[in-house]
């Protein structure tokens, strides 16, 4: 411990401020003179990348796991904040299935560690996500920071945060602006290694106002390495009759290299990238102009999103004052040519790309923690927009099927409040459930379910028609409030659903290697119909209660797959056609994706047929989405049924079963 932190008094915490990225993480504090300083980790490496390994009883975190990965690749794992969320996206480390935000958690132990031997105890931090995760991603990185033993302040969005960095920083360069000044309207343009946002935000004096935003959770740094990847192994593949991605240590070579050779064509017109396998080694040559045609198609995505987002805002391209880059896949030439070529103007690099939203972070932080040296945030205040619009699942009148209807829709400045008017689809209605939503489709299967309302015991003569006021309430800190109230009779029902650790997952220490009830997770693989599980006495807690959890839901699973097609009670109807239309959805995309595969076949060219595979790969993940919706809908309407002590006909058995494993885990 420094003389500087053997000083400070227990309670002494300086503001953090966490970027936790897709490749790489960064860790900022606000010093004694208030300025935000990004901190080194134990190798002196400003950023860490974003990587777990798992070696016998040792968790490996930063540059160390990517070098290993080479060695033992089925002990790896990155990208995992892409599946932050995602129940069903669980990432398979040394044997086991690791949920992302456990392996989000290490790393952010690591930062934490790492900082704590410079500044003392690290309680506190703000976090950052992409401007466009939903409140299910939000919520899973705030539990992530919960197992790392952080006391998360609060979410900020990645572009805000990179906007109040660059607003401090000209506000020590420049004089105050004169009264009555227009406020200055910034885009930026965030491309990191995994994701992609665009946002535009108005700063007016200490007011940092988002006026949209819009991006690609699905898209990044990351997708341009792959094209590469394909490149070279399809080349070798063509060469030598070998295809090095179906090696897994191989694989991982390659794709080390083709991260350097990325970052080498951002300041040269050509590198080199040697790919073995097999005993064989081939040097291939790679232009700039080459890699640029490999991701024409990924550059144009960010280019519409952008246009698009511009629009959104009901702005013009003279009306916006500066294009902030932030993101180190932004360092790609292309990417400034195109913003260059779009907007007008010369893109802005003053600050740090990788740094930037981890500066910002920190100085929220400091708002929020009230800290001395932060007299300079006096008044700050951050004013952010829904990125998913949020609504019900309704019945359109014409046609009787499920409709989504926005109620806050996407942009709307938080906090907001909206209402309206439906009606009962039937007569004598016992029941009146509002499903609430979050996404832009009108088809409630693409949407994500976030709960219910549900007004019961309804008098048996309501006619059909009867009105129904519901009322949305959303607060900035990603809290939303349903009500929905019924006039005639008086009656109402509310519900909320607030951003907040769950805690499903226990401690981090179970998770970790050797760790003796580690063994029940690498023991337990889920199968689509197991067996009744037999339940043991006693109360269960961490990982075995998890296990347990994930037996309930196969159960659910089971009724709900029979359900579908059985009999059931009216106010089940809504439910069964919610799981017939994520069935119907799921068949689409594997027909889709059977389309796309077959296609590819029919391909020649060499960079067409690398540009189809990318296709495949997208078909691919849409149907993953789509089959985990439509398993969730199953889960869904299995267990309503049976909290309604309801089976289909030949499965009343397992009701016993659901009631005693219910009993364990509570």
């Amino acid at each position: 411990m420094t003389d500087e932190t053997a000083s400070r008094p227990d309670s002494f915490q300086p503001p953090v401020g966490i970027d936790l990225g897709t490749t790489f993480s960064v860790l900022a504090y606000l010093d004694a003179t208030g300025r935000p300083t990004t901190l080194p980790n134990r190798s002196g490496e400003l950023l860490t990348p974003s990587a777990v390994a798992f070696e016998q009883d040792e968790i490996i975190v930063g540059r160390e796991a990517i070098k290993g990965s080479v060695v033992a690749p089925e002990g790896f794992a990155d990208c995992f904040k892409r599946d932050m969320g995602r129940d069903a996206y669980h990432h398979a480390v040394a044997g086991r299935e690791i949920p992302p935000e456990v392996l989000s958690a290490f790393l952010l132990e690591r930062l934490k560690l790492d900082a704590e031997q410079r500044l003392g105890p690290i309680r506190q931090a703000v976090i950052t996500v992409p401007a466009f995760f939903d409140e299910l991603r939000r919520e899973a990185t705030q539990e992530a920071g919960r197992l790392a033993g952080l006391e998360v302040l609060d979410i900020i969005n990645e572009p805000t945060a990179a906007a109040v960095a660059f607003g401090y920083h000209k506000a020590l360069l420049a004089p105050a602006p004169r009264r009555g000044a227009r406020p200055e309207r910034l885009l930026v343009y965030d491309l990191g290694g995994g994701t992609f946002d665009v946002t535009i935000l108005e700063i007016d004096g200490s007011t940092f106002r988002t006026l949209a935003t819009d991006g690609d959770v699905l898209l990044g740094g990351k997708d341009f390495d792959r094209r590469l990847v394909d490149f070279v192994a399809e080349n070798f593949l063509a060469e030598h009759h070998l295809d090095p991605r179906t090696d897994p240590h191989d694989a991982a070579a390659l794709w080390i290299d083709v991260e350097a050779a990325k970052h080498a064509l951002s300041e040269r017109a050509k590198t080199t990238i040697v790919c073995s396998h097999q005993g064989v080694r081939m040097r291939q040559d790679i232009s700039r102009e080459t890699f640029e045609s490999l991701t024409l198609d990924l550059l144009g995505r960010t280019e519409t999103t952008t246009r698009l987002v511009v629009r959104q805002a009901g702005l013009g391209w003279d009306m916006i004052d500066r294009v902030l880059l932030v993101g180190g896949s932004t360092r790609m030439p292309a990417v400034v040519d195109m913003l260059r070529r779009v907007s007008g103007k010369e893109p802005d690099r003053s600050q740090s790309a990788d740094e930037a939203v981890a500066h910002g972070a920190a100085l929220y932080a400091a708002m929020l923690m009230h800290a001395p040296a932060a007299s300079r945030l006096a008044g700050l205040r951050l004013v952010n927009v829904n990125s998913h619009s949020l609504g019900l699942v309704g019945i359109e009148p014409e046609t009787n099927r499920r409709m989504s209807v926005a109620l806050i829709p996407k942009n709307t400045p938080l906090p907001a409040a909206r209402s309206k008017r439906f009606k009962t689809a039937r007569a004598n209605q016992h029941t009146v459930r509002v499903a609430i939503v979050e996404g832009e489709s009108p088809r409630p299967e693409h949407c994500i379910p976030l709960g219910k309302c549900i007004i019961r015991d309804l008098p048996g003569e309501l006619p059909a028609g009867t009105r129904i006021d519901v009322r949305y309430e959303y607060a900035a800190n990603g809290r939303l409030s349903v009500s929905a109230q019924i006039p005639s009779t008086g009656q109402s029902a509310a519900v909320e659903i607030e951003r907040k650790a769950t805690g499903d997952l226990d401690s981090l220490d179970r998770w970790r290697p050797g760790h003796p009830e580690s063994r029940v997770i690498a023991e337990h693989t889920p199968l689509p119909f197991p067996k009744p599980p037999q339940a043991k006495p006693g109360p269960t807690r961490g990982p075995e209660r998890a296990v347990l959890l994930k037996q309930l839901d196969e159960l659910y699973i089971r009724i709900g797959s029979h359900a579908i097609t059985a009999r059931v009670t009216e106010w089940l109807e809504e439910s069964r056609q919610a799981a017939r239309d994520t069935a119907d959805a799921l068949r689409e995309a594997e027909q889709t994706l059977g389309r796309v595969e077959a296609d590819y076949e029919s391909i020649v060219d060499r960079v067409a047929k690398t540009q189809a595979a990318a296709g495949i790969a997208r078909a691919r993940l849409d149907v993953q989405n789509a089959r985990a919706k439509a398993r969730f809908a199953l889960l869904d309407l299995g267990r309503e049924c049976a909290e309604a002590g309801m089976a289909p006909r030949g499965m009343e058995s397992l009701l016993g079963e659901i009631r005693r494993l219910e009993r364990r885990v509570k």
